[in-house]
Protein backbone atom coordinates (compact mmCIF):
# COMPACT_ATOMS: atom_id res chain seq x y z
CA UNK A 1 0.00 0.00 0.00
CA UNK A 2 1.37 3.38 -1.20
CA UNK A 3 -0.04 6.90 -0.35
CA UNK A 4 2.22 9.24 -2.15
CA UNK A 5 6.02 9.42 -3.45
CA UNK A 6 8.80 9.98 -1.34
CA UNK A 7 9.46 13.31 -2.88
CA UNK A 8 5.64 14.77 -1.76
CA UNK A 9 6.03 13.17 1.64
CA UNK A 10 9.35 15.04 2.07
CA UNK A 11 7.51 18.28 1.09
CA UNK A 12 4.71 17.61 3.30
CA UNK A 13 6.85 16.56 5.91
CA UNK A 14 9.30 19.91 5.32
CA UNK A 15 5.95 22.07 5.93
CA UNK A 16 5.02 20.31 8.78
CA UNK A 17 9.04 20.90 10.47
CA UNK A 18 8.41 24.67 8.69
CA UNK A 19 4.59 24.85 11.20
CA UNK A 20 6.05 23.96 13.94
CA UNK A 21 8.95 25.93 14.03
CA UNK A 22 6.96 28.57 13.27
CA UNK A 23 4.27 27.97 16.33
CA UNK A 24 7.07 27.89 18.53
CA UNK A 25 8.75 31.18 17.05
CA UNK A 26 5.17 32.76 17.46
CA UNK A 27 4.98 31.71 21.16
CA UNK A 28 8.27 32.35 22.43
CA UNK A 29 7.96 36.09 20.95
CA UNK A 30 4.26 36.41 22.75
CA UNK A 31 5.98 35.49 25.86
CA UNK A 32 9.10 37.59 25.02
CA UNK A 33 6.39 40.55 24.62
CA UNK A 34 4.72 40.41 28.26
CA UNK A 35 2.19 37.69 26.86
CA UNK A 36 1.35 34.48 27.61
CA UNK A 37 3.01 31.65 25.49
CA UNK A 38 0.98 30.24 22.95
CA UNK A 39 1.66 26.40 24.78
CA UNK A 40 3.37 25.26 28.17
CA UNK A 41 5.83 23.81 25.61
CA UNK A 42 9.45 25.39 26.30
CA UNK A 43 9.48 27.44 23.24
CA UNK A 44 13.42 26.79 22.69
CA UNK A 45 13.33 23.38 23.23
CA UNK A 46 10.40 22.84 20.63
CA UNK A 47 12.65 24.96 18.21
CA UNK A 48 15.44 22.84 18.54
CA UNK A 49 13.23 19.81 18.52
CA UNK A 50 11.44 20.29 15.25
CA UNK A 51 14.52 21.79 13.96
CA UNK A 52 16.72 18.41 14.53
CA UNK A 53 13.41 16.42 13.03
CA UNK A 54 14.35 18.59 10.03
CA UNK A 55 17.68 17.21 10.22
CA UNK A 56 15.95 13.90 10.17
CA UNK A 57 14.52 14.18 7.02
CA UNK A 58 18.30 14.55 5.13
CA UNK A 59 17.83 10.90 5.30
CA UNK A 60 14.79 10.67 3.03
CA UNK A 61 16.01 13.55 0.62
CA UNK A 62 19.87 11.49 0.45
CA UNK A 63 17.43 7.90 -0.20
CA UNK A 64 18.78 6.38 2.77
CA UNK A 65 15.42 5.01 3.19
CA UNK A 66 16.23 2.44 5.90
CA UNK A 67 17.95 5.02 8.22
CA UNK A 68 14.75 7.61 7.38
CA UNK A 69 12.13 5.00 8.24
CA UNK A 70 14.57 4.10 11.78
CA UNK A 71 13.93 8.18 12.12
CA UNK A 72 10.51 8.88 11.35
CA UNK A 73 9.87 5.52 13.38
CA UNK A 74 11.85 7.80 16.74
CA UNK A 75 9.42 10.87 15.41
CA UNK A 76 6.60 8.74 15.71
CA UNK A 77 7.18 8.33 19.32
CA UNK A 78 8.50 11.75 20.57
CA UNK A 79 6.04 13.92 18.37
CA UNK A 80 2.84 11.24 18.65
CA UNK A 81 3.70 11.36 22.77
CA UNK A 82 4.88 15.06 23.48
CA UNK A 83 3.47 16.99 20.38
CA UNK A 84 -0.23 14.86 20.47
CA UNK A 85 -0.93 12.97 23.82
CA UNK A 86 0.38 15.53 25.98
CA UNK A 87 -1.35 18.49 25.02
CA UNK A 88 -4.85 15.92 24.92
CA UNK A 89 -4.08 15.05 28.44
CA UNK A 90 -3.70 19.22 29.15
CA UNK A 91 -8.00 19.46 28.02
CA UNK A 92 -8.77 20.46 31.35
CA UNK A 93 -5.54 22.67 32.06
CA UNK A 94 -6.60 25.62 29.34
CA UNK A 95 -4.83 28.32 31.47
CA UNK A 96 -1.65 26.52 30.35
CA UNK A 97 -2.40 28.02 27.06
CA UNK A 98 -2.52 31.29 25.66
CA UNK A 99 -6.01 30.01 24.06
CA UNK A 100 -8.51 26.84 22.92
CA UNK A 101 -7.06 27.67 19.21
CA UNK A 102 -3.55 27.58 20.04
CA UNK A 103 -4.24 24.42 22.33
CA UNK A 104 -6.16 23.07 19.24
CA UNK A 105 -3.38 24.07 16.63
CA UNK A 106 -0.77 22.39 18.41
CA UNK A 107 -2.32 19.11 18.67
CA UNK A 108 -3.42 19.49 14.81
CA UNK A 109 -0.34 20.61 13.48
CA UNK A 110 1.59 17.53 15.30
CA UNK A 111 -1.16 14.94 14.51
CA UNK A 112 -0.38 15.93 10.62
CA UNK A 113 3.21 15.21 11.28
CA UNK A 114 2.21 11.85 13.57
CA UNK A 115 0.45 11.31 10.01
CA UNK A 116 3.04 11.37 7.91
CA UNK A 117 5.77 9.99 10.19
CA UNK A 118 3.76 6.82 10.00
CA UNK A 119 3.52 6.63 6.35
CA UNK A 120 7.02 7.24 6.04
CA UNK A 121 7.66 4.70 9.06
CA UNK A 122 5.69 1.81 7.74
CA UNK A 123 7.36 2.26 4.18
CA UNK A 124 3.79 3.42 2.52
CA UNK A 125 5.40 5.69 0.09
CA UNK A 126 6.64 4.83 -3.28
CA UNK A 127 10.67 5.71 -4.25
CA UNK A 128 9.42 5.73 -8.19
CA UNK A 129 9.79 8.99 -10.10
CA UNK A 130 7.09 8.93 -12.94
CA UNK A 131 8.50 10.94 -16.14
CA UNK A 132 6.30 11.66 -19.43
CA UNK A 133 6.85 13.60 -21.95
CA UNK A 134 10.31 12.57 -22.68
CA UNK A 135 12.09 12.60 -25.88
Amino acid sequence: MKFLPLNKLLMLQMAYCFTGIMYNVCSLISLRSGLPAWAPTDAVIGVAGVGLYGLFLSSGLMKRLNFYRVLMAVSVVLFGYGGVIVHLLKVCQMGLYLSIWTWAAAITINGFGLVLNLIATCGWFSTESRRTGQV
